[in-house]
Formats: structure tokens, C-alpha cells, sequence
């Protein structure tokens, strides 16, 4: 959970599966979907290829049945959630949805923000299971804050519980977003906030989403994802949200591995980078930690988390803190601060 409660969605399945034509390599997909479980700050995965179940063009890898078995099978602590666009899923895909209604929390509705009665056959269809279903605002741009407003009551009325501001073009600014999610927000239904980075803004548009009250965001690991990609996950996780522990970030860096494998040549800022900069500690000092944590015994990783934790800007900074601290795993006070702001 995020500041606020925010509930977390990893996208770099779904979205991030536009970097590889929506084709996975079924272990590659099962190591990284467990490894993704063992977040503790991840409520949901967004599975499927980025067009959602029934896509065709390109052939998704493996087919849908294959890939719902996976990532079922490798989570227990996340719940699932996918996008179904009309014209691509059907009954059929209800019905797949419907053999693993237990592993899935939410399910998402995608429709151009200007054309909301086109989700009406799927949340119909969706509203039999027993799952949250949300109306994602696709090209939420196309539409004022207001319309937008009215779009999602048009959900609602259809069976919707959640409705989804959705940046589709990486173009929103912090303030676009707070007009669209206050608006939203006034609809009897929870919102959630999807963002793309075209501008620099995904980041930033996320935090205001959260500030907003948005109860669900999207983020995805190293920002993998259509276009320019998404918010980034490592990002996110270092700058606003709460519970982040030492293990998380050592299981960012493993996934960071499976993600060179996933997706070849792609990729977002390291976890590592994401450290340095939240410590203001210059990466030239890398090797001196490295040689301060073998000393110690200790996992590279975690002297750099501690150095983010307790403002240590050079390697003897971290060796007198660390040394000084009666629980080198408590974050300072300042630091949480810095996060938030």
C-alpha cells in the first residue's frame, strides 16, 4: 500500500508485454510473476497481452488459457487483474476469467473515454463474477474532467464499481490529473490512475493521483511498457511509498536480472541508480561500498538502502552510522520525509 492506502497495480506484464510483441517464454513468465508475488508493497498484477485476452495481431505467446495457468499458479499473495477491450474479448474470455474468478481481485473494461456505452456487453457479462469490475477511460483526454465524470456514472449504471483515469498518451501534467481524478471522485465508485511517461510527468502524475485520493495506480518495473512506457515502479516505490523493506529492494534487484531475459534490451532505471540518488551518494563510491558491505558481511544492497535510509553521502558516513546504529534496519525520520516530498 501506498501513502493513503493507494493500492499498487504492476503492469510490466501486460503493458510491459507491448516491448515484446506479447511474446513471453513460459518459465521466464512464471519466474518473474513469483518474484513479483514476493513484493510486499505490490497489491495487483495486470496479466495478459496489451490488448487484453482474445487478442489475435499480434499472436500472443503463450495463448491466453497457458498464460492465465502461469500466473495463477506462481501468485498467492497478489491478486490479479486484466483490461478486456470490446471487439477483442468475448464470451469466451469472460468465460476463461470465470475459471480462475479466485485468483482475480479486479477486472477492467477499456473503452475510448468519449464512447462509454461500448463497455456495456463485457460489464454486463462481468458483473455475474465475483470480482470488482472498473470502466477504464481509455484516452481519458478525449473528454473534459466533467464528461469524464458523467462517463463514469454511465459505468456505474452498468455495473462498474471502479472507474479509471487513464493517460494513454503520456501528456497529462500533475494538474491534469487532479482535475480528472477530483472529478472522478465525486462518481459513486472507487478511481484508479493509469499514466505513461511521454513528457517526464509519470512520476509526478502518480503522486497527484495518490494526493487525489485515487485508490488504485498503475506503475510498471523499470518503467516497461507501450510508447514510452509507464510510471516506474523502482521509482515509485523509492520516492512515496511507506512500507518498502530491505527485502523488496533485494528482490527489486533480482527481478531486475529475470527482466533482461523478459524483455532483451529493454530497460528502465536501475534499482541501484534509483538507491544512489535517494541517498544523495555519488555512484563513483560504489566500489568502496561494495568493499564496506564484504567487510561487514553484509549484502551490497542493504548498505545502500542504509545509506538512502540515514543521509550518508560518503562511505564513512555509512561506516560510522552503521556502526553507531542500535537497529540498522530504521529508517531516520528525515528520510521518510524526503520520500514524501
Amino acid at each position: 500500500m501506498t501513502l493513503g492506502g493507494t493500492t499498487v497495480v504492476e503492469e510490466v506484464v501486460r503493458d510491459g508485454s507491448y516491448v515484446s510483441d506479447f511474446q513471453f517464454d513460459p518459465p521466464k513468465l512464471a519466474a518473474l510473476t513469483d518474484r513479483i508475488d514476493d513484493l510486499s508493497f505490490v497489491d495487483l498484477l495486470d496479466v495478459g497481452p496489451g490488448t487484453g485476452f482474445g487478442t489475435t495481431t499480434p499472436e500472443p505467446h503463450p495463448p491466453d488459457a497457458e498464460h492465465l495457468h502461469i500466473v495463477s499458479e506462481a501468485v498467492s499473495d497478489t491478486g490479479l487483474t486484466t483490461l478486456l477491450l470490446p471487439g477483442v474479448a468475448g464470451p469466451a474470455e469472460i468465460d476463461l476469467i470465470a475459471a480462475y474468478e479466485s485468483a482475480f481481485d479486479l477486472v477492467r473494461v477499456g473503452v475510448d473515454a468519449d464512447d462509454p456505452l461500448a463497455a456495456r456487453p463485457l460489464l454486463r457479462e462481468l458483473t455475474d463474477l465475483d470480482v470488482r469490475v472498473s470502466l477504464n477511460l481509455l484516452k481519458t483526454y478525449l473528454v473534459s474532467p466533467t464528461e469524464a465524470a458523467d462517463a463514469a456514472r454511465t459505468g456505474v449504471e452498468l455495473g462498474a464499481d471502479t472507474a479509471y483515469v487513464v493517460d494513454s498518451a503520456g501528456g497529462f501534467t500533475p494538474a491534469d490529473v487532479e482535475a480528472y481524478v477530483t472529478a472522478m471522485a465525486e462518481v459513486d465508485a472507487a478511481v484508479g490512475y493509469h499514466g505513461h511517461d511521454n513528457v517526464g510527468f509519470g512520476l509526478a502524475n502518480a503522486r497527484r493521483a495518490i494526493d487525489c485520493g485515487a485508490s488504485y495506480v498503475d506503475a510498471s518495473l523499470q518503467g516497461l511498457g507501450r510508447s514510452a512506457g509507464n510510471t516506474q515502479t523502482e521509482l515509485l516505490a523509492g520516492r512515496y511509498l511507506d512500507d518498502v523493506s530491505r527485502d523488496d529492494w533485494r528482490r527489486l534487484r533480482e527481478i531486475e536480472g529475470l527482466l533482461e531475459g523478459v524483455y532483451p534490451d529493454a530497460s528502465g532505471v536501475a534499482v541501484d541508480d534509483v538507491l544512489y540518488g535517494l541517498a544523495d551518494f555519488h555512484s563513483g563510491f560504489s566500489d568502496q561500498l561494495r568493499a564496506l558491505a564484504a567487510e561487514y558481511g553484509a549484502p551490497f544492497v542493504d548498505l545502500l538502502v542504509f545509506a538512502a535510509e540515514h543521509d550518508c553521502a560518503t562511505v564513512d558516513d555509512v561506516r560510522s552510522a552503521y556502526e553507531a546504529a542500535d537497529e540498522p534496519a530504521a529508517p531516520t525520520p528525515e528520510f521518510q520525509e524526503k520520500r514524501r516530498n
